[in-house]
């Protein structure tokens, strides 16, 4: 289990939003009957983490491939084209489900789902015709997700 780091909220803060990533369709009583609060006081402090933007969202894990995209993948890409620009022009596509800055010999990384391997292949050359260099990770099969329970 992850330890709460940073010390400007409380560990009743910190359970709460712990509680909330396993099911954010949790109620307030069955949340407040989780962590030994009353609904209302859990509703006050969720609304507080949600002002300061401790909370940023409320999402649903989707399985993407019952919808027709059967491709999910990881795409790194390296600013040869676009050199200092943060490719925000990736977020028009809908393929594009997140963009991340990361470390190392490659700039960015696309999370993306596709349809079926010509549509990928279609996104592939754009990437190439916009972006130039890419290394793409495709996800055969998800192994296990870590419980996240207290």
């Amino acid at each position: 289990m992850i330890k709460m780091v940073k010390q400007n909220l409380d560990d009743i803060d910190f359970r709460i939003a712990y509680e909330l990533k396993n099911d954010c369709r949790i109620s307030y009583k069955q949340l407040g009957g989780a962590i030994s609060l009353s609904p209302s006081s859990v509703y006050e402090r969720t609304k507080k983490m949600e002002e300061k933007n401790v909370i940023l969202s409320y999402n649903a894990k989707v399985d993407w491939g019952k919808f027709g995209y059967s491709i999910h993948a990881f795409i790194l890409l390296k600013d040869d084209r676009f050199i200092g620009d943060v490719p925000y022009f990736l977020k028009d596509r809908d393929e594009v489900f997140n963009l991340y800055m990361v470390s190392g010999e490659y700039d960015y990384m696309l999370e993306v789902y596709i349809a079926n391997k010509d549509d990928l292949g279609n996104f592939m050359d754009y990437l190439y015709r916009t972006v130039g260099r890419t290394y793409t990770l495709l996800i055969l099969r998800e192994i296990y997700e870590v419980p996240e329970k207290p």
